[in-house]
């Protein structure tokens, strides 16, 4: 089974890939540049695009956006990942929870698949961990080089390439292809 995957980001690829593999499906890049609309739910910046995507390419798709949630700065910045790593360097970043005391944080990883003229559905994990003040590692986007995953030493800047892709393949890939199975029958 293939499916098409709409992204230009290489790394979103690799993890694709790598989770989806073991269940038989191959996937399909296809650059596209989707409209990022604003919202606290990741789950609904997803949707959005994947329905986009699917419309503009005229085949099914699937299409990801990550959340970060700072629990002592009210799960900030959530879907607004992309527009703090372009506006905030990673020092200055860590200064907005540094006095806080509770540094629990998690990513929320949202897969939407969508087919044209359908609603989407939507596959969402978490990633919990905690925050660190100093930046570790040059391997990810700014939240990562603050961020380390529970059950893990290091921030996920700092993880050697097969734990990083171990870390990302979480439920939402297993949802997807347990949802291909059944509703499309491995037909995509």
């Amino acid at each position: 089974m293939k499916i098409h995957f709409a992204t230009s980001n290489t790394k979103k690829l690799a993890v694709a890939r790598n989770a989806l593999k073991p269940h038989g499906i191959e996937i399909e890049q296809v650059n596209l540049e989707t409209p990022e609309i604003q919202s606290t739910s990741t789950a609904a910046v997803a949707r959005y695009s994947a329905k986009y995507a699917a419309e503009e390419l005229k085949m099914p798709v699937i299409k990801g956006d990550v959340g970060f949630a700072i629990e002592a700065l009210n799960n900030f910045p959530g879907p607004l990942v992309k527009f703090i790593n372009e506006s905030f360097s990673a020092e200055q970043f860590a200064r907005l929870y540094r006095d806080e005391t509770n540094r629990r944080a998690y990513f929320i990883d949202a897969l939407a698949y969508c087919e044209p003229g359908k609603e989407p559905v939507c596959f969402v994990s978490e990633t919990h961990g905690r925050l660190v003040t100093e930046p570790q590692g040059d391997n990810g986007i700014l939240v990562d080089s603050l961020f380390i995953p529970d059950g893990h030493q290091k921030t996920v800047a700092a993880l050697p390439r097969e734990e990083w892709l171990a870390l990302w393949n979480n439920n939402r890939f297993q949802q997807l292809a347990e949802y291909l199975r059944t509703h499309k029958g491995g037909e995509v």
